[in-house]
């Protein structure tokens, strides 16, 4: 553990003891080598010829319409859609219509959607799925029953279109459009899910040979996941066919900048110059190694930024080009460069960095700090973590707001979608998201996937979106996609960590990841502060408001020190400590007036102070903000530390300001 003032090793409600020596343990890493399972479904494969998934004879009963071939729907008998929105609830009424008694076991079910998963997190999927499968049949929702041990379908209410297909009302010439169509759109991203799809595919087929079927075909054998329409849950890869053939990805981003141009995104390029070295003592190398280390990997993780490494001399730098012409398929920024100066004493060093200009070595910015030496010889960078923030920050102002001739660049970039995420607003968020697409299509990334499931905790917490299956499907597959791609990644497994601890409240899990980014990278302040949130939903305010002032301390010249501020004013609010709160959310306000969750915060904690004039006015900014807020809200949005100590807390604050109960 990384020592800092008021911070030990934390321990978890359930009594586990989170040490850097248990992260493997605690880490999930998935099994990217594993093989599908090949087994057959017997109870639809082996289906006697001919027959017909509802006897004929109770289809003048059945209420509900349920249609396999096309788009899944399922419609009630007025004609109004119940189809739920989520993939995977689609899939599970699909799955239950075509086997015999319209009944699967929850094992068999969880193990075609999320084989990947461990058991209780797959339990608990299953179970989200089945309340959103409910809660879009509405009147309906008698038609699924479950138990402990399986779930069904009432199919004496359900009549399928497939048997129409399969009866006499078959109208020839349409099975192979049928067949090749069953379940189109369904693209649930499980192997085993997959090959249950393929394989009944081809039994539909063989149905449609072997029935009263005037039209004969071949049957095929495969459907290829290329054939298939993109979904909007996964960006296109930069080796999609459209792409080669010049095809429209979609429609550009506003940011894009002028039409016609073949680069989809834009990525930048700093170099590290080699350092200048003065002073007392021969690890002075060594030492500049480390520092510019921690830098680039700072610079690399969260962002695409290349880095060009000439710290130990030579390089085409002094050129500004690195051998990349005009006509390349990655457009690069006019490059920068990082030098460093370290200065020795016997106790001390004197480290200086500097950001510049590589076309004319003009000056961009610089600062300095001094570190113990005996401290950087061991390691221990706690000392420098603000500085190197400082100058990954500049790095980036350096191209957002310094581009040649002072012109603002609004560039398809990382750091751009990471800004407008951190902006907060609905349209902010979507158009984060479509630069991320776009950044995924050319360059995918451990970084790109993590934002895009952070994105949806945003959502969640600003409450733009329910807490529904189909939020928590997406995160599922970006944080997995995300580890998948680098498990090594500070930055994505800062973003992942929050995923699982705010959406998924899975906090021993959230919290090896957090410890293995902090490990990895802890000059990154993103790590600190949401391991920081864990601890206020886990009911630990006190040790998340001491991670909190260190991240202050981390941030101090971020553009979203904002963010940091408010992490620090929730963790002292829930810790009781209501001046240090407000003090804290005064100052994210400036920046973000009109950031509800603050708003929450400074309501409750002025309230508990007595101040119901200040109280009563932050609750009038709250609802100007979010009209339909009340304490059931709140509540409803499963905001994940309502249940703490702390949580009570707000809750009785927001109801002495004045919060309206529903």
């Amino acid at each position: 553990m990384y020592n800092f003032p008021g911070i030990s090793v934390p321990v978890y409600p359930r009594g586990l003891p989170i040490h850097a020596d248990m992260l493997p343990k605690l880490l999930f890493v998935p099994n990217l080598e594993r093989e599908p399972k090949r087994k057959q479904d017997k109870a639809t494969h082996e289906a006697p010829r001919g027959l017909t998934l509802m006897d004929r004879s109770q289809q003048s009963e059945a209420a509900y319409r349920m249609y396999l071939i096309g788009p899944f729907a399922i419609t009630d008998p007025e004609g109004k859609v119940l189809t739920p929105k989520s993939q995977k609830s689609q899939a599970i009424l699909a799955m239950l219509a075509v086997s015999l008694r319209g009944s699967r076991s929850r094992v068999w079910l969880r193990d075609k959607l999320w084989s990947d998963r461990p058991e209780d997190q797959a339990s608990a999927s299953l179970r989200q799925a089945l309340l959103d499968i409910r809660k879009c049949l509405g009147n309906a929702r008698d038609i699924l029953v479950a138990d402990k041990n399986t779930v069904s379908l009432r199919m004496d209410c359900i009549r399928l279109d497939i048997d129409d297909i399969l009866s006499e009302r078959h109208t020839a010439g349409d099975d192979e459009v049928a067949a090749e169509h069953f379940l189109e759109g369904v693209d649930v991203r499980d192997p085993e899910f997959e090959e249950w799809l393929t394989l009944e595919r081809q039994v539909w087929q063989r149905r449609c040979d072997e029935g009263q079927l005037q039209h004969k075909f071949e049957p095929k054998l495969e459907f290829a996941r290329e054939q298939r329409a993109p979904t909007p849950l996964v960006p296109l890869t930069a080796s999609n066919r459209g792409k080669d053939s010049g095809a429209a990805n979609g429609p550009s981003d506003d940011a894009t900048g002028g039409s016609g141009s073949n680069v989809s995104s834009r990525q930048w390029v700093v170099a590290i110059l080699p350092s200048r070295i003065a002073g007392q003592g021969e690890n002075g190398p060594i030492l500049a190694s480390e520092v510019t280390s921690l830098i680039a990997k700072s610079l690399v993780e969260g962002t695409d930024i290349r880095v060009t490494d000439f710290s130990f001399g030579g390089g085409p730098w002094a050129n500004s080009s690195n051998g990349v012409g005009p006509g390349s398929e990655i457009a690069l920024a006019t490059p920068i460069g990082i030098q460093l100066e370290l200065t020795l004493t016997n106790q001390t060093v004197l480290i200086v960095a500097s950001i510049l200009r590589l076309a004319d070595h003009s000056l961009i910015w610089k600062d300095s700090c001094v570190v113990d030496k005996r401290l950087l010889e061991r390691g221990e960078s706690n000392q420098l973590h603000a500085l190197i923030n400082h100058l990954i920050d500049e790095v980036h102002g350096s191209f957002l707001f310094r581009a040649e001739g002072g012109r603002l660049e609004r560039e398809t970039t990382l750091v751009e979608a990471v800004n407008s995420i951190f902006r907060l607003s609905r349209e902010d968020l979507d158009r984060a998201e479509r630069i991320l697409h776009k950044i995924a299509a050319d360059r995918p990334s451990s970084s790109v996937y993590a934002w895009l499931a952070f994105i949806r905790t945003f959502r969640v917490g600003q409450r733009f979106s329910p807490y529904d299956s189909t939020i928590i499907e997406e995160a599922e597959f970006y944080a997995r996609k995300a580890l998948e791609l680098d498990v090594n990644n500070s930055v994505a497994l800062a973003l992942v960590g929050h995923v699982h601890s705010f959406l998924f409240c899975e906090y021993d899990y959230a919290a090896g990841l957090f410890e293995r980014a902090i490990r990895i990278n802890p000059a990154q302040p993103l790590g600190w502060d949401l391991y920081s949130m864990l601890h206020c939903y886990a009911g630990q305010p006190e040790k998340a408001m001491a991670m909190a002032n260190w991240v202050q301390n981390l941030g101090f010249y971020s553009v979203h020190k904002y963010y940091f501020d408010t992490t620090k004013c929730i963790s002292a609010a829930l810790a009781g400590d209501h001046a240090a709160a407000i003090a804290a959310g005064e100052d994210a306000l400036r920046m973000r007036p009109d950031f509800n969750s603050l708003l929450r915060y400074m309501a409750a904690s002025h309230a508990h102070r007595g101040e119901m004039e200040l109280a009563g006015r932050y609750v009038e900014r709250l609802e100007a903000v979010e009209p339909n807020f009340s304490i059931e809200s709140l509540k409803d949005n499963r905001y994940p530390l309502l249940k703490t100590g702390g949580g009570k807390m707000l809750i009785a604050g927001l109801t002495k300001a004045g919060v309206k109960l529903r």
